[in-house]
């Protein structure tokens, strides 16, 4: 077998507007009247018509000059979903101990079942303090172990937390309905109400968007991206993507870009298939990084193989060239486990700083995916 896979954020698509929406999310969610309602300091804006400076200036403030964003990086969450989730819950368990402190020791009691129960929540807190970002990253080094990685943070945040709200907090586990809350207003911010109703089949809560899908951004020229898939194509190599993203905002922009044909389907691995994969089997979401997402690209989304997934159980053989394209220590994990090498790519949230994590890992890097080849070419790395 000879493959290249590649990983979408930050290697062929640029991840800063998958990070503008997920502050825009946070920022919905805490101040929108149809969500918390909290009151804001400083100007809010419309949805409807957000300009570039207000996108930057949230983000700042929500992410804290991306510090946050390269945390949980480290620590092996890829998702945006539950970047989102892991600041929000964090923010509601911070303002909560607040809460129990102005109160003489009531515990506040949070019930997210629908998104209107958002609005419950915000008379709950009214005139309690929203967390600075630097107050979340504090809280995350307090609490999170330096080796914890991927869910299990989220775990580790959940079992923390539980005993410090008055009904617990079982609203805090990932695919919990307040996940479903916010992913959904993630996706209503990213995809527009058009396409939102398109794929979700019903109406965003909370509409009036144009949506991000026009506004991505490659991270080479899209047709030296095209050609390069077919470079490897007549080198002998298949071509596949294992990616975080959910299935249709990875194929949009592919085919925006004239990147879907070059591709078999049946190895466009999405985390779509990860939670198809969590319902078959009864288990927790096979992301990224563990190697479930890396197995489908290299052996098909094929159901009868799901099991043999999940358990690790298929690897490329020996003398198989597989290579999959990262920007981040969750790709180097799940690559690792599924057996394939690792080429690093240094255009993601970190960007050229990212090259002491590949040193340390001990894999080969480029400045960009467009310079793949010259790992590919030399047989000895």
């Amino acid at each position: 077998m000879k493959k290249v896979i590649f990983d979408v954020d930050g290697v062929l698509l640029s991840e800063e507007r998958y990070f503008d929406v997920s502050a825009l999310t946070v920022w919905e969610l805490l101040y929108s009247k149809d969500y918390m309602g909290l009151p804001l300091e400083g100007e809010d804006f419309d949805a409807r018509h957000v300009t570039e400076g207000q996108i930057a200036s949230c983000r700042s403030r929500v992410w804290g000059k991306d510090r946050l964003l390269a945390f949980l990086k480290a620590h092996g969450i890829n998702s945006n979903w539950d970047m989102v989730h892991c600041w929000l819950i964090t923010a509601l368990w911070l303002m909560a101990l607040t809460y129990e402190k102005r109160s003489g020791g009531e515990k506040v009691c949070l019930t997210f079942e629908k998104p209107s129960d958002m609005k419950e929540a915000g008379l709950a807190l009214m005139g309690l303090p929203v967390p600075e970002a630097e107050e979340i990253l504090a809280k995350w080094e307090a609490v999170i172990p330096p080796d914890l990685e991927g869910e299990d943070v989220v775990t580790c945040l959940y079992k923390t937390m539980a005993g410090d709200f008055g009904n617990g907090s079982d609203w805090a586990l990932l695919r919990s309905p307040f996940w479903t809350i916010h992913t959904e207003a993630f996706q209503a911010w990213y995809l527009g109400d058009d396409t939102f109703i398109s794929l979700l089949h019903h109406v965003p809560y909370s509409g009036g968007k144009e949506g991000f899908l026009s506004r991505e951004v490659p991270l080479a020229p899209a047709e030296a991206i095209r050609s390069l898939f077919i470079r490897l194509k007549e080198k002998g190599f298949a071509i596949a993507v294992a990616t975080g993203r959910a299935r249709e905002e990875m194929e949009i922009p592919f085919r925006l870009f004239h990147w879907y044909e070059e591709f078999d389907p049946l190895y466009l691995a999405t985390a779509s298939d990860a939670v198809e994969a969590a319902g078959l089997f009864h288990c927790p979401v096979p992301d990224k990084p563990a190697p479930f997402i890396f197995s489908c690209a290299l052996f098909g989304r094929k159901r009868e193989n799901y099991e043999a997934y999940l358990k690790e159980e298929m690897k490329p053989a020996a003398g198989d060239e597989v290579y999959v394209c990262g920007d981040s220590y969750s790709d180097v994990l799940g690559s690792r486990r599924a057996g394939t090498k690792f080429i690093g790519i240094l255009t993601g949230l970190e960007g050229k700083k990212e090259a002491a994590l590949f040193e340390r890992e001990k894999v080969p890097y480029v400045d960009r995916i467009t310079d793949i080849e010259k790992v590919i070419d030399t047989p000895s790395v």
